[in-house]
């Protein structure tokens, strides 16, 4: 047994080394705590030292980081002793590694002042990287006058300073430091931030840390890692608190994160239901507060649990989908309740969003540094990326989601340094069309002003109208007020919403391929879907296009539990692929009719100016009032003062704005 577990005999020690001898000498201290593990240590073994233990605690605290180095060497010369002076130690042992030896994890957001200068473990994702810096460890120090020499170490904030000569005769002479003498050590500044799992409030703990030796280098954004570091905080020369951090001992990779799996009895439940009876089921427990949409709920599905990887390194595993429609529709909310049911997911908007919040970029800290900080792609790595208000994104911005959206990755250069970070996240947007409502007689691409590069990476696109329908109406009315009501008995559904988060979390893991039959049945409805479309204007049917069927195909055979997606998984993406384009006015089914999401019809004057107006659109979304005016005149055959009177109401009705340069810009 070792004698680590001899904790209340303190004075056993004293016994044992008379006159404190083991006090300066940590080897001693080691030899004594774990005599017996020496004995069988081998090279490349780990060696953990408890700063904790009361005898191990003196030296850290008077040597701090530095007690690492110290270890190392009292090590040696412990293995020596136990291993009877045979002087194979340094040769044997010199791969095995000193480590902080610390049990039990802690949250972030539990930090006080009262863990100060302790060790602590806990789990963190980096959310930012610094530039690595050289800082003095220790340094031979030589007295003028006397020549003693003295090693002096750096204190915790890492500045060494000069020392005192101690020999009475020098009178405290000032000792300078001896040429190539001082040692030093690689830091790093980064940023931790409390992994989303373990987030107890609304806003996430983040805190300074500081990588020293070794692990400078090898830790990048977005990474989930077990920390053990020493809580610092430092104050100022009026005792006022300047900056707290944690010195970071050991770095640990960690898998993702534990996932809420259905127990056995769910699960033998689940696979033992009728298909189609299960689907039903399981959207109707997707949130059940917000009435219909049906197929929307089920496309928001078949992208979560869609791979978030590569189909066999070549093609994108995962599924983005956009949703777009009038103001008050609850896209919003149904993306809301997309980052209930799943485990890791980041919620942003378009509106507050640049290029380097979703991506990386440099953030100046509290504390002066600067460092590389992770956005909301690299942090949703192999998870879910919500972006509400998409099209509210600044246009410079947009170039980023090609990459992200179909490589998995984000490459930016950021302060002279080009950074590649991973980022295979499911993308679910919403756009608010750009003129209000939305328009039938735009397209796509004109009602909600996203280029069509962008619009392709989307595997599938619905459209929601406000539409006046009597019957509807009345439910959604109802729906709405059983919140509002007293008494109202819980909402039940089939699944809980953790139910529904361990069902989705299952059937992602699934490895499903395509059969034969499915892979005939799609290239015929896109042979079919070529064909229809070929006019100007449309959302282009393209191999990309095929990817996506192939892709809603397998997430629909996962949502069944099978591992091989059929014929009738490709029929079901494929009718909810004829909903989606059904839902902006394309009929799939009719040879005749174009994809170019316009319905034919004839403008009216509110219409004809919108078109208008965005024709005369610079590249700056600017518009001058004389080129709308001829524009007006050319292609409407408007009058002038038609125009002029067209274009005041417009503007007294706050729908457009005039901008420095004297020009016009659509109000957001």
């Amino acid at each position: 047994m070792s004698k680590y577990t001899l904790e209340n005999n303190k004075g056993l020690l004293d016994e044992i080394y008379p006159d404190r001898l083991w006090a300066n000498n940590l080897a001693i201290v080691i030899r004594w705590l774990d005599e017996p593990y020496l004995l069988k240590i081998k090279d490349k073994d780990i060696y953990y030292l408890d700063v904790d233990h009361p005898y191990v605690a003196p030296f850290y605290k008077k040597y701090g980081l530095d007690i690492l180095q110290l270890a190392s060497s009292s090590l040696m010369q412990a293995l020596d002793i136990v291993h009877k002076g045979k002087k194979i130690a340094a040769f044997h042992f010199a791969l095995v590694k000193i480590k902080i030896k610390q049990e039990g994890n802690i949250k972030l957001q539990k930090l006080t002042t009262e863990h100060e200068n302790k060790p602590l473990t806990f789990n963190a994702v980096i959310l930012a990287v610094g530039r690595q810096q050289a800082f003095p460890v220790s340094g031979v120090f030589v007295c003028p006058l006397c020549f003693d020499e003295e090693r002096g170490y750096a204190d915790k904030r890492r500045k060494l300073k000069s020392l005192l000569c101690g020999n009475p005769s020098c009178k405290k002479a000032k000792m300078d430091m001896k040429d190539d003498s001082m040692t030093s050590q690689l830091v790093q500044d980064i940023v931790l931030q409390e992994p989303i799992e373990e987030i107890s409030e609304n806003q996430p703990v983040d805190i300074s840390a500081k990588l020293i030796d070794t692990d400078v280098g090898h830790t990048y954004m977005g990474q989930k890692k077990k920390i053990t570091g020493i809580f610092r905080v430092d104050y100022d020369t009026k005792g006022k608190q300047k900056d707290i951090y944690v010195d970071v001992l050991t770095v640990k990779d960690l898998e993702d994160v534990e996932l809420v799996m259905p127990n056995t009895e769910d699960l033998q439940e689940w696979m033992n239901r009728d298909d189609s009876g299960l689907i039903e089921d399981v959207i109707g427990s997707f949130a059940p507060h917000i009435f219909g949409y049906r197929n929307i709920k089920l496309s928001l599905m078949l992208a979560i649990v869609s791979k978030r990887g590569r189909i066999h390194e070549r093609r994108r595993g995962w599924i983005n989908a956009l949703l777009v429609g009038d103001p008050g529709m609850a896209k919003s909310m149904l993306l809301e309740e997309v980052e209930k049911v799943t485990q890791k997911s980041t919620f942003t908007t378009g509106k507050g969003s640049t290029a380097a919040g979703l991506t990386a970029g440099m953030v100046k800290r509290d504390n002066g540094t600067s460092v590389l900080q992770a956005g909301t792609y690299p942090l949703s790595h192999r998870g879910v990326a919500i972006v509400d208000e998409f099209d509210k994104m600044n246009k410079d911005d947009m170039g980023i989601m090609h990459e992200v959206m179909e490589q998995g990755k984000v490459s930016r250069s950021v302060a002279g340094k080009n950074v590649s970070l991973p980022a295979m996240a499911v993308t679910l947007a919403a756009a608010n069309p750009r003129f209000g409502n939305y328009d039938d007689s735009l397209t796509l691409m004109e009602n909600i002003d996203l280029p069509t590069p962008i619009l392709t990476r989307f595997d599938i696109i619905f459209l929601i109208k406000d539409k006046v329908d009597g019957i509807l109406d009345a439910k959604k009315a109802d729906k709405v007020l059983e919140d509002f009501g007293s008494g109202t008995a819980e909402k039940k559904t089939y699944m809980t919403n953790r139910q529904l988060t361990s069902y989705l979390n299952y059937v992602q893991q699934l490895d499903v391929e395509l059969d034969v039959a499915a892979q005939f049945k799609l290239k015929k409805i896109y042979e079919k879907l070529r064909n229809v479309s070929k006019e100007k204007g449309s959302i282009p049917v393209t191999p990309r296009t095929l990817e996506s069927l192939g892709r809603l195909a397998i997430s629909h055979a996962k949502l069944l539990f099978k591992t091989q997606a059929d014929e009738s998984d490709v029929v079901a993406v494929y009718e909810l692929y004829k909903e989606s384009y059904s839902s902006f006015g394309s009929n799939l089914e009719d040879e005749g009719s174009q994809l170019t999401l316009v319905k034919s019809e004839k403008l009216n004057k509110d219409q004809q100016f919108m078109r208008a107006w965005k024709k005369c659109e610079n590249e700056g979304s600017y518009v001058d009032e004389k080129d709308l005016y001829e524009l007006l005149e050319v292609e409407y055959l408007w009058e002038r003062k038609s125009s002029m009177n067209k274009f005041s109401q417009t503007y007294s009705s706050g729908l457009i704005r005039k901008c420095a340069n004297g020009r016009y810009r659509w109000s957001e």
